[in-house]
C-alpha cells in the first residue's frame, strides 16, 4: 500500500504542476488564451477523477482488511461542534470504547467529558442501553446481524452516530456511492502512528481519513465537516489501541438491568440523545 500511495503521490505533484495556469504558459497574443484555459480544466478534472478513482481503491484496501477480522475492538476520542444562536461554535465530546464480533456482537461504552455514562449492548437478540446516571435502560428485541441493528438506529430512528460505518461489515459500502471526489494529502503522524491522509467531499459533507501505514491499514482519525448546516460544524474522531484479537465472551454483550432502575422506550431513549446533542 506504501508504494502505491507515494508513487501516486509523486504523479499528483507532476499532475497539478503541468494543470495549474501560470503567467508564462498564456500566449503573449492572447488568442490561445481561451484554448489553453479549456485545455487546463479538461486536465484538472482527469486528473480529479483519476485521483478519486485511487482514493476510492485504497479506502478499499483499508474496509476489506477491517472486514476480514472476526473480531476487533479499539478507543476513540470524539468531538463535535454545536453552533449556538448567536453562530459561535462549542466543542463537545466523550471518550468511546468499542468491541466488536462479528455477526452480531457489538459493546461500545461512552463516557462524556462531564462525566456522564453510557453502555450500548448488542447480543444478536437484543439491543440494550444502560444509563447509570439516570437509573435508566432500554431493552428492545432486535434480532439478527449487527449490520441489521446498525441500520435500525441509524436509519430507522435517526440516531447521530457518525462513526457507524466503521461497525459494519464493511465500511466502504457505506460511503462508496457518496464519495463525488478525492484526492490524497500526504504522510502525517497521529500519534505514534504513521499515517497516510486523505480528502473527500460528496453533496453533504467533506471529509478527512487518516489511514495506518504499513500492513495494518486502519484508519487513525476522522473528520467530517457539515458543509450545509450553519457555521460548518465539525465532528472528529482519534482512534487508537486498536485490537484485532480482544476477548469476546457472550457475557460482555449481554444485559442485565439493575433492580429498580426504570425501563425506557428505545425511541424515547435516542429522542434524548439526539436533544441532548442538538440543544447543548
Amino acid at each position: 500500500m506504501t508504494e502505491t500511495i507515494r508513487r501516486r503521490a509523486a504523479v499528483l505533484a507532476l499532475a497539478w504542476l503541468l494543470v495549474v495556469p501560470s503567467a508564462w504558459a498564456e500566449d503573449p497574443a492572447g488568442g490561445g488564451a481561451a484554448s489553453d484555459e479549456a485545455v487546463r480544466k479538461a486536465a484538472i478534472e482527469a486528473t480529479i477523477e483519476a485521483n478519486t478513482d485511487e482514493v476510492k481503491g485504497l479506502l478499499k484496501e483499508s474496509a476489506d482488511f477491517l472486514a476480514a477480522q472476526s473480531r476487533f475492538g479499539f478507543r476513540a476520542h470524539v468531538g463535535y461542534d454545536v453552533v449556538q444562536l448567536n453562530g459561535q461554535k462549542l466543542e463537545f465530546g466523550s471518550t468511546r470504547k468499542v468491541t466488536v464480533r462479528r455477526p452480531d456482537r457489538i459493546r461500545i461504552e461512552v463516557t462524556q467529558r462531564d462525566g456522564d455514562r453510557m453502555v450500548l449492548f448488542f447480543d444478536g437478540e437484543q439491543i440494550a442501553i444502560d444509563l447509570p446516571e439516570e437509573k435508566a435502560y432500554v431493552a428492545a428485541r432486535r434480532p439478527g446481524t449487527l449490520d441489521a441493528a446498525i441500520d435500525y438506529l441509524v436509519d430507522d430512528l435517526d440516531t447521530p452516530a457518525p462513526m457507524h460505518e466503521f461497525l459494519s461489515s464493511n465500511f466502504y459500502d457505506g460511503m462508496k456511492d457518496a464519495i463525488l471526489s478525492g484526492f490524497y494529502v500526504g504522510e502525517a503522524a497521529v500519534g505514534e502512528r504513521r499515517c497516510h491522509h486523505f480528502a473527500l467531499r460528496t453533496a453533504e459533507v467533506d471529509g478527512q481519513i487518516w489511514i495506518e501505514d504499513g500492513d495494518r491499514p486502519l484508519p487513525c482519525r476522522l473528520v467530517i465537516t457539515y458543509k450545509r448546516e450553519k457555521g460548518s460544524p465539525q465532528f472528529w474522531a482519534q482512534f487508537h489501541d486498536w485490537d484485532l484479537s480482544p476477548k469476546t465472551p457472550d457475557r460482555l454483550f449481554e444485559y442485565t438491568a439493575p433492580e429498580g432502575a426504570e425501563k425506557l422506550t428505545l425511541g424515547a431513549a435516542i429522542e434524548e440523545i439526539r436533544e441532548e446533542v442538538e440543544d447543548r
